[in-house]
């Protein structure tokens, strides 16, 4: 739990318990003074966590007369002592516009690598349930603060049935019963949450029950055996039950290594961790100028529930106790109604509004995904980076002089400052590398509209480098990927055609599921095996019976790369396991 975050920095509760506001002062001051703290905000997190601590190891809540005084402490002396940073982080809410872009981009244009392309497809179905439930990562992935637990949505949790469409009773609809037992307050007790999902078929991108058939089918979770799409879509009453084994598996799971290459666990839950990093990822490749995370998305549905539920209702779908919670935390900072309509008594235009307050009103995928070559090696000129790796070679000197060689000196005192001193500085470049992009991101969103009005008004063309990509100029390594940019978005505004044919449907689950199965690769610059279209090749099952001295044994064997990748030829043999 987060509450740990301050416990470990306690190990006599005696001067907890004794509630004195000077340890509180002392303890608090030791941690700005020791500790690279800048945010007044990160401190007063922290001040609720502690009184929260108190209350777990004494069974009472902290003196009242105790809390006022540390608040009013870290409010006024503390905060002017250490200068910290008043300002308050943007919390933007995503909104259905903003979940299509982010889709789009994610299935059209995102060529960014993945371990296992299993990860395109439970990823961008994690972004669909968080926004269909509002819940909190961790009532789906393994949670943050309770890392190793394992607990996560399982099979168990899901029920999936064909039901007569009640609009129209010769057609069924698909429907999703998913239970969340780990939400917030309520993990491992009798008050479990269900959330009712229904099929889309005028949008697939946007339809979560056709993305978990695929991770399903990809699993052969199904009790009967030969289940297939023709055949649950054939029937107009059905409940999809799954095998005993394989209930209590994590529906979302982490990647590991074998020695086959990159497999999906089967049986360890996705981390939160490794959930955020890709999506942080996937907004900054499509051009968000604002973070992009899962509490984004829990803001956008919580703020839409708002407009048509009462807050009762509210807090059931955000799992809330007060309603004081959502108007605190969660409402969005940018006015939603037309108060300038309403003094006028005229006509609200809350599209206007509306459009205003979307995190993909400033979006443009031009923006710089990484740092160029001078910016790196500028960065390797950094003056504490440069003493770090003349320490780094004069520990190299000293073990070449004292055992022969790096390797020759392990476990000895001088390998092992060399091994710390390596880690301090991959963590330093890592780090200066973070700013730097995070500076060069600034910049863009900075300087890119005064930059195209002044090529406007010279009439000059826009840079290469500032053209947006076209989707058409994409190219996949698996077919599958190349079909899904092709077909995914055509239905878009379009309805349901008379006929219901679920032809496309069973396509687009279908490719889910295969991709399932494959291992992911790498998109550089003229790397092998892009392709946009290449059917009967992806899909031959023509391989050399011997591998020629050129070739990767290991890389021929793994069914799980792409077809080009497995026959990849290098220029020499030594090169092939190198």
């Amino acid at each position: 739990m987060a509450i740990n975050r301050v416990q470990r920095f306690w190990d006599r509760y005696s001067y907890l318990s004794a509630c004195t506001a000077e340890n509180f002062r002392l303890y608090i001051d030791w941690r700005l003074s020791e500790f690279n703290i800048r945010k007044q905000s990160t401190i007063w997190v922290e001040w609720k966590f502690l009184r929260l601590l108190y209350k777990q190891v004494t069974g009472e809540k902290l003196d009242d007369i105790v809390g006022e005084q540390i608040s009013e402490f870290i409010l006024g002396p503390l905060t002017d002592e250490y200068n910290l940073d008043l300002s308050v982080k943007s919390k933007p809410t995503m909104s259905v516009e903003d979940l299509l872009s982010i889709l789009h981009y994610h299935w059209c244009l995102d060529t960014s690598p993945v371990p296992h392309e299993r990860y395109t497809v439970q990823l961008l179905l994690l972004m669909l349930m968080t926004a269909y439930t509002s819940s909190r990562p961790g009532a789906l992935i393994e949670s943050g603060c309770a890392r190793g637990s394992n607990d996560a949505l399982r099979y168990r949790d899901v029920v999936l049935r064909v039901i007569p469409n009640p609009e129209q009773p010769d057609r069924h609809v698909l429907v999703m019963e998913v239970t969340l037992m780990y939400m917030k307050g309520k993990r491992n007790k009798s008050q479990p949450t269900t959330y009712i999902f229904h099929e889309r078929d005028d949008n697939l991108a946007l339809c979560a029950i056709s993305h978990f058939l695929a991770l399903a089918l990809a699993d052969q979770a199904f009790e009967a055996q030969g289940s297939t799409l023709p055949m649950i879509f054939s029937r107009l009453r059905l409940q999809l039950r799954w095998k005993p084994d394989i209930l209590d598996v994590p529906v979302f799971r982490r990647t590991i290594r074998t020695a086959q290459g990159i497999r999906v666990s089967p049986d360890r839950a996705l981390p939160y961790d490794v959930f955020n990093q890709y999506l942080q990822r996937l907004g900054r490749n499509a051009g968000l100028e604002d973070p992009l995370t899962p509490y984004c998305i829990r803001r956008g549905t919580a703020n839409a529930v708002d407009d048509v539920a009462t807050a009762a209702e509210r807090n059931q779908v955000l799992g809330h106790s007060r309603a004081d919670i959502f108007e605190r935390y969660y409402i969005s900072q940018k006015v939603k109604w037309d108060v300038q309509s309403a003094y006028l008594e005229c006509p609200a235009r809350d599209s206007v509004i509306r459009a205003v307050g979307m995190m993909s009103l400033t979006q443009d995928p031009r923006v710089p995904k990484d740092l160029t070559d001078e910016q790196k090696a500028a960065i390797e000129q950094d003056p504490y980076l440069v003493e770090l790796n003349r320490q780094r070679q004069d520990l190299v000197s000293a073990m070449k002089l004292e055992s022969g060689s790096v390797s020759k000196a392990q476990g000895t005192d001088l390998h092992a400052q060399h091994r710390a001193l390596e880690k301090t500085i991959q963590s330093e470049r890592r780090l200066l590398r973070r700013q730097a992009r995070e500076e060069t991101r600034e910049h863009f969103f900075a300087t890119i509209d005064t930059i195209e009005i002044e090529h406007q008004l010279l009439g000059l063309s826009v840079a290469d480098h500032l053209k947006i990509k076209d989707a058409s100029e994409v190219q996949f390594a698996f077919v599958e990927r190349a079909r899904l940019a092709q077909s995914l978005f055509q239905s878009l505004g379009s309805c349901v055609n008379e006929k219901h044919d679920h032809s496309h449907q069973v396509q687009a689950i279908s490719d889910w599921t295969s991709l399932c199965h494959l291992q992911g690769v790498s998109y550089r610059k003229n790397a092998c095996g892009l392709i946009k279209e290449e059917p009967d090749l992806m899909n031959s099952d023509t391989y050399p019976l011997i591998c020629p001295p050129t070739q990767c044994l290991f890389c021929l064997g793994n069914d799980q790369l792409a077809y080009k990748a497995r026959n990849y030829s290098f220029s020499r043999p030594q090169k092939a396991y190198a």
